[in-house]
């Protein structure tokens, strides 16, 4: 019996892991017969696992661009990465720093939490190497930031005029009608009422600004639309199907041009790695304006998690808010409070 089946080589792979390699036998085809395709003895086919992360895409990174070869004649590549990231890609024990190393057989060098430069420095004998390293810390801080919570928000504010005025009336004859379990915790502040056009998970100035200088090359998107927009407001809707176990209750609202230029930013903004994962999958901009929020109550007190907004929609349903001009995005922190008591805004598109 052939001795590659009684001890078939084993190769060796990271953590300790050793698989065995199926030899292909090609002799078993027309080859042998005819005497064509003849090997080596010493020659052995295995199989070899792709690269998941891609091997044709190392350009397509601009950090690609930043890799510079050293004085030694390797290559290095300093990558900014915020420091919520340093847990992850170091992982338990050194583990997942350990894996990336072997994987694209570079080193990899984390800052310590103390240190003040953010860059993760990865280095190699060869350019390819540094792009494989690259490739998998990108993997690896795009799946951490799925996990993270929304830290910041497009907004086209709403506070002011009589879409204003008119959420105030209409909160003053919900609250005056003493219907049960409404109360003055459910409603958005009317400092802060807005339209929400994306979230995103921004973790340090350097995502900050990138995230403005995205929002700024959408500006030419703007060109073959009216600007400003007209919005009009008007009708009250839930996001659930069950009127009597409400969690949010929101205006509709109606601005066509306005929706073609929130879709196209959605869509460019999803290829920066910068959204927070309600972002991710969505194809279009629901435009809303939400109007109470059983979420508000739950951070301020003990409550249901849900408030019966049959009654209001009853009255109400049809409620007009009246209309407003939109010239200007904001990008604003979440539960945040700016000077005039609108969100904290980061940086605007105006147009």
């Amino acid at each position: 019996m052939s001795r590659n089946i009684l001890a078939p080589p084993v190769q060796k792979m990271s953590h300790g892991r050793n698989y065995r390699v199926n030899v292909v036998h090609d002799d078993f085809g027309g080859s042998k017969w005819n005497g064509l395709g003849k090997k080596s003895k010493n020659e052995v086919k295995g199989y070899q696992e792709p690269d998941l992360y891609g091997d044709d895409d190392d350009e397509e990174d601009l950090a690609a661009n930043d890799i510079v070869e050293t004085s030694s004649g390797g290559y290095e590549l300093a990558l900014p990465v915020p420091k919520s990231f340093y847990g992850g890609l170091i992982g338990m024990k050194g583990n997942t720093k350990r894996r990336i190393e072997e994987e694209a057989n570079c080193e990899i060098y984390v800052p310590r939490q103390n240190e003040k430069s953010n860059n993760v420095m990865i280095r190699a004998r060869e350019r390819s190497q540094v792009c494989a390293g690259l490739r998998r810390i990108r993997h690896i801080t795009a799946s951490l930031r799925q996990k993270m919570k929304p830290t910041h928000f497009l907004a086209v504010a709403l506070n002011s005029g009589e879409v204003q005025e008119h959420f105030v009336e209409l909160k003053k004859k919900i609250l005056e009608a003493n219907l049960p379990g409404i109360d003055e915790a459910l409603f958005m502040p009317e400092s802060s009422i807005h339209l929400t056009l994306g979230v995103y998970v921004l973790l340090d100035d350097d995502e900050r600004k990138k995230a403005l200088a995205e929002l700024e090359a959408c500006r030419p998107m703007l060109e073959n639309l009216v600007t400003p927009f007209d919005l009009k407001i008007k009708g009250l809707e839930i996001m659930n199907d069950d009127p009597s176990a409400t969690r949010v209750l929101y205006a509709s609202v109606e601005a066509p041009e306005l929706q073609k230029f929130a879709d196209q930013v959605l869509a460019h903004l999803q290829t920066t790695g910068l959204c927070a994962t309600d972002n991710l999958t969505r194809e279009s901009v629901k435009l809303h304006m939400t109007v109470m929020n059983n979420r508000y109550r739950k951070e301020v007190m003990k409550c249901d998690d849900s408030f019966d907004a049959r009654e209001i929609l009853k009255r109400f349903g049809d409620y007009d808010f009246g209309s407003a001009k939109c010239q200007v995005l904001h990008l604003c922190v979440l539960k945040s409070r700016g000077e005039d008591d609108f969100y904290k805004i980061t940086g605007s598109l105006e147009f």
